[in-house]
């Protein structure tokens, strides 16, 4: 440890050096306050039907993006997802809408508990896209993508509740690579292709994942 009569002589560069150098405890910044894994009890759901997002922000692409990744989301988790052909085809049958109908048109005023009957799962996650909007100002870019989610039992109770804004910033173009992402995943080519495209694409990853790291994990 310098006294300040050896502190007089040095140099001020290196003084300025000096007061930057802090000790980091082992293990990772001290200003982190990672959250605790939650882990699922025997009685919560493990095959799961999500349902196509009510779609807030009238954008078509964002919601069936966001659907997709919340699906990818719950099976690192450890859930079983049913597929979303299947799920969307009960509720057609049960409700005799037709193909040219949106399947949100056919869950409107549905029963919850009859809905999770149909669809023989455990429980049911309902999302809603409330915000996807991107701006562009000079060099500046704005992104923002909000949405809530939450899961319920075959007896409508709540189980789970998320919601978060996603509201972030870049200067330049803002395009990064997603292929490390979607390497090795199950979403499906079509909706792939729309992530890969989509200037929303990482706002929304950040949204699910930070979202959803409340939901509790089985083991």
């Amino acid at each position: 440890m310098l006294n300040f009569r050896q502190a007089q002589g040095l140099p001020l560069f290196f003084l300025l050096f000096l007061s930057g150098c802090v000790s980091v405890p082992p293990g990772g910044d001290p200003g982190q306050n990672p959250r605790a894994e939650i882990k699922a009890g025997p009685d919560f759901p493990q095959q799961i039907a999500v349902l196509p997002m009510n779609n807030k922000a009238g954008d078509a692409d964002g919601a069936i993006i966001l659907r997709a990744l919340v699906k990818h989301k719950l099976e690192e988790c450890g859930c079983r997802i049913q597929p979303f052909d299947e799920t969307d085809q009960i509720i057609r049958d049960r409700t005799s809408v037709s193909p040219e109908v949106p399947v949100q048109v056919a869950l409107a005023n549905q029963d919850p508990k009859l809905l999770t009957a149909w669809l023989g799962v455990d429980g049911i996650l309902h999302g809603e896209l409330l915000a996807f909007n991107r701006a562009q100002l000079t060099i500046y870019t704005r992104r923002e993508v909000k949405a809530k989610f939450w899961l319920t039992s075959r007896d409508n109770k709540i189980l789970w509740e998320g919601n978060q804004d996603s509201d972030s910033g870049t200067f330049g173009g803002g395009s990064v690579s997603l292929a490390g992402y979607l390497n090795g995943s199950e979403i499906s080519p079509d909706v792939a292709d729309k992530l890969s495209h989509s200037p929303l694409a990482n706002a929304t990853i950040d949204l699910v994942n930070d979202t959803f790291s409340t939901f509790p994990r089985r083991q």
